[in-house]
């Protein structure tokens, strides 16, 4: 039958364009009832299949029965063991006989009989091979149908109605061409046929159903190839009244499928009344009536295909409604149209959607199949394509439509999720992902890029949200990577580049940015409370969504704050967005319980390290100007805020420890370096910014040690990290500088003159050998400086060694000062004064070494001692020989054996037994 109904509306479309057209038309025709009647078919069941299966299943459960009946009267009796009798003879006196010759072959029950002996006898059942069975493609059963419709059944019947269909089409063409009878004597005849084919066929309905729905279906093509004939072939009626009679035939062909549950019938009358308007038009009509009369005629169908569930007819009522609408707008549509075309659109799509609901409504759908995915996704799709065309002159016409389409859709999925019904749950995602993507599709075409970017961020927030909400794995996915299509997009539009920006902070750039981080940290929160239903997921999607938000966050600052400043403003402002951020991180984290966010609250860590780089790279001066003095205060205050605030949390006391170590360090280089070079620029000798950078350290560790000692926070709780890794660092860096500047520097102290040892640098070498030496000595009473483990041992002996080196240089400043020695390493060598002051130096100082030995019963000391007089001997004959004619060498040689003399008499070697180094 559909073949038929395809073969009819085919040649009707191709009637009235020549011979070819028509046989093209009605072929291609043919083909696609085929189609609809392939997808549309019900799997038929073999009735012969189906007896022999119903035997066989009800002669094993009489066997089964049997089986447990005999096993029943048996009670076992207590036996030898021996070994067991054949399982044949044991199981084949209760089995019953039954006649099986009238059933067919029964493979499958013998199987499970052996199935059943195996089990009796303890074996395991004997495998079975599944029949393979080839499946046959697509295109094979497109073939078996179509040739299943043309021999199976009454095969004549339908090749007679084909042959007879085209008989007459040719008829009337060919009395037309050649005059031969009174036209209308013609048309009357072939009107005859078809209503005789009707009658014929009516008649026959209860008898022989198939046959008489053939003969209705080419009755009713008849009549409509009759009515084109007498108004488009001849002009024998006008277009109006030909209108109205082949609505006549709609009617009746609709209310004969009705009366007769025939779908296919109905198709055909249904395509005819969309085909009626095109057939009679002129082209002189208004689209006003045409869309009026497919708004009732959809009306009409929609109800029938309601009332006898033909869900096809919504599949052919959209087809045409909507070819016929996009081809009327492709010919004649103007703007000037729009106010009387835009509700008919909004009424066919709000119906098709209406169609979807209610068909829904009754039975979940199946998206899979052809009907139900092209009403729920079709209608949309089609509509806002017919929409883009109407609104293509209207400034962000597609925008507007596209956030009414969406939110159309969004609140009619809350609205049919709010009925609880299980069989719309499939349609609600449906509707709620289509309302999602053209409230998406809304942003591109209505703002910039970064706006856009933004909202996607926002809308994945959402979508995440809805996710762990519904505990919907893929909501979840989604959202995740519509977050990070945002960025992606975001970046791509130049959103992170400094240029283009009209005003401060409010500007696409910077709002962008923003939200895009908001939507990271608003995920990442209900990701970490959500955790516990999806562990594998959200235990890492939660901290990489805090790291992804805290970095585009950071990265919009950045770039708003670099479009603004200068390079010399730059490390301030850095520094001080960096701090801000943390502080509000730090309230955040307390604020919403959110233990993870106490990690971004350390930001104004990372913004030192940040400010101090910008300043060393692009400033020209230290890190407190240019409103430093105001960033790094409120940096080390933002830094102990979350320090103190993030105790007794979840997170790790390590990362605290390090924290508290960090700043310490950061600001005690940044006041340093602030130091030096203010002072630098104060006065013209460069000893003072030296001395005031060795100061500086030397303090700072004074105030922690001080700090720790009367247990106040932070340097009290956190000792280890103050004292130990704290203090040692600033410990190894100010020895360190001073070991540099003692070597490089000849102790320039103008305007003041040059003092031995009361000079500024020697000063403040001295106070920081003294502080770090207070330090040391007091790690054994658990006082100030808890040394590193590497350090406890080595301590006291690297200190000796540096402060070894730092009088060497005092020695070589003092000379250079008072006897005018060139400050350059050939000069000071071959200085007799200075190589006669070393010696002298070194062996006053083996001298006091081995004293302070031989009195404390220190052999290790004394050997110290000794070793140094040595190399002062060793110096007198290698270096000061070769100038013994002047008066410093002499004074040299004579103080050396002096000095070796006394040390033979006043400090004697300790004995072993005595040692306590």
């Amino acid at each position: 039958m559909w073949i038929i109904a395809g073969l009819v509306l085919g040649a009707l479309a191709g009637l009235d364009s020549g011979l070819e057209a028509l046989i093209g038309g009605a072929v291609i025709g043919a083909i696609v009832g085929a189609l609809i009647q392939f997808f549309t078919r019900k799997p038929k069941v073999d009735a012969t299949a189906l007896a022999q299966l119903e035997a066989r299943v009800a002669l094993l459960e009489q066997t089964v029965a049997q089986l447990r009946a005999g096993g029943a009267e048996r009670v076992p009796t207590p036996a030898p063991v021996t070994s067991p009798p054949p399982v044949a003879d044991a199981v084949e006196p209760s089995l019953p006989v039954f006649e099986t010759d009238a059933l067919p072959p029964a493979e499958p029950v013998r199987r499970r009989g052996a199935d059943v002996l195996a089990a009796r006898r303890g074996e395991p059942a004997p495998a079975r091979r599944a029949p393979v069975e080839r499946t046959p493609g697509t295109l094979d059963q497109l073939y078996d149908t179509a040739r299943a419709w043309l021999l199976g059944g009454n095969t004549v019947v339908r090749v007679g109605l084909l042959v007879l269909f085209f008989g007459l089409a040719f008829l009337a063409r060919y009395a037309v061409e050649n005059s031969m009878l009174p036209v209308e004597f013609r048309l009357a005849g072939i009107a005859f046929g078809g209503i005789a084919l009707l009658v014929v066929g009516w008649r026959l309905r209860k008898q022989r159903s198939g046959y008489a729905l053939s003969l209705q279906g080419g009755g009713v093509g008849v009549l409509y190839l009759t009515i084109f004939a007498a108004m488009r072939m001849v002009q024998m009626i006008p277009p109006t009244l030909g209108f109205a009679l082949l609505l006549a035939v709609v009617v009746f062909a609709a209310a004969l499928a009705v009366l007769q549950n025939a779908q296919a019938l109905a198709v055909i009358g249904i395509a005819g009344g969309f085909m009626a308007p095109i057939i009679a038009s002129t082209g002189q009509g208004s689209h006003v009536m045409l869309f009026g009369y497919y708004l009732l005629l959809n009306a009409g169908l929609l109800a029938m295909a309601w009332k006898k569930a033909w869900r096809v007819l919504n599949l052919v009522g959209f087809v045409f409604t909507f070819s016929i609408a996009l081809a009327w707008g492709a010919k004649d549509y103007n703007p000037a149209l729009f106010a009387s075309t835009e509700p008919f659109l909004i009424a066919f799509v709000l119906m098709y959607v209406a169609a979807a609901v209610l068909y829904a409504w009754r039975s979940a759908p199946s998206l899979k199949d052809y009907v139900d995915g092209t009403l729920v996704f079709g209608t949309p799709v089609v509509g806002f394509g017919l929409q883009a065309a109407l609104v293509q002159d209207m400034p962000y016409g597609l925008a507007w439509s596209a956030l009414a389409l969406g939110g159309f859709y969004v609140v009619l999925a809350r609205w049919l999720h709010g009925r609880a019904r299980p069989s719309l749950r499939l349609l609600v995602e449906s509707f709620l992902a289509l309302g999602v993507a053209f409230l998406t599709l809304t942003i591109p075409l209505a703002v910039d890029g970064q706006w856009t970017a933004a909202a996607w961020a926002m809308e994945g927030a959402a979508l995440l949200w809805v996710g762990t909400r519904q505990s919907r794995k893929l909501a979840m996915a989604s959202g995740l990577v519509l977050q990070l299509a945002a960025g992606a997009f975001f970046v791509a539009d130049g959103g992170l580049e400094a240029y283009g920006r009209v005003w401060p902070l409010f500007n696409s750039q910077c709002f962008g940015a923003a939200l895009i981080a908001l939507a990271g940290f608003f995920s990442s929160r209900f990701a970490d409370t959500a955790r516990d239903h999806w562990p594998r997921l959200l235990s890492v999607a939660a901290p990489a969504l805090l790291v992804w938000a805290t970095l585009w966050w950071l990265a919009g600052g950045m770039t708003e704050l670099d479009a603004w400043f200068n390079n010399r403003q730059l490390a301030a402002a850095a520094l001080g967005f960096f701090a801000a951020s943390g502080a509000l991180a730090s309230l955040a984290a307390v604020r919403f319980n959110w233990p993870a966010l106490h990690g971004p609250a350390l930001l104004a860590i990372p913004g030192m390290v940040l400010s101090l780089l910008l300043t060393l790279l692009h400033a020209s001066t230290h890190p407190l100007a240019d409103w430093g003095l105001l960033a790094w205060p409120l940096a080390v205050a933002s830094a102990l805020f979350a320090l103190r605030r993030a105790e007794g949390t979840p997170v790790v006391a390590k990362v605290l420890r390090h924290g508290h170590t960090a700043w310490l360090w950061l600001a005690s280089f940044a006041l340093a370096w602030a130091a030096g070079d203010v002072i630098d620029g104060a006065v013209a000798g460069d000893s003072w910014s030296h001395a005031a950078v060795l100061a500086v350290v030397a303090l700072v560790m004074v105030g922690v040690q001080h700090l720790a000692l009367r247990g106040a926070w932070p340097a009290g709780p956190w000792r280890q990290a103050y004292l130990g890794l704290g203090n040692t660092g600033l410990a190894a860096a100010g020895l360190g500088w001073a070991l540099l500047v003692s070597v490089a520097g000849g102790g320039d102290v103008t305007p003041l003159p040059y003092l031995p040892l009361l000079n500024p640098l020697d000063l403040a070498m001295g106070l920081m050998l003294l502080v770090v030496f207070r330090g040391w000595q007091g790690q054994g009473q658990g006082e100030a400086m808890p040394a590193l483990p590497a350090l406890r041992g080595t301590g006291l002996k690297v200190l000796a060694a540096v402060g070894f080196v730092l009088a060497n240089g005092a020695l070589l400043r003092a000379v250079h000062h008072l006897a005018g020695v060139p400050w350059s390493e050939a000069a000071l060598f071959e200085s007799d004064t200075v190589q006669a002051s070393v010696s002298l130096f070194w062996g006053l100082l083996g001298l006091a070494l081995t004293f302070i030995a031989s009195r404390r019963q220190r052999r290790t000391l004394w050997m110290l001692g000794a070793v140094l007089l040595g190399v002062v001997v060793a110096k007198l004959f290698l270096v000061d020989m070769a100038s013994t004619g002047t008066v410093a060498r002499i004074v040299s040689f004579l103080g050396a054996g002096v000095v070796l003399l006394v040390v033979g008499y006043f400090s004697p070697l300790p004995p072993v037994r005595e040692q306590n180094a």
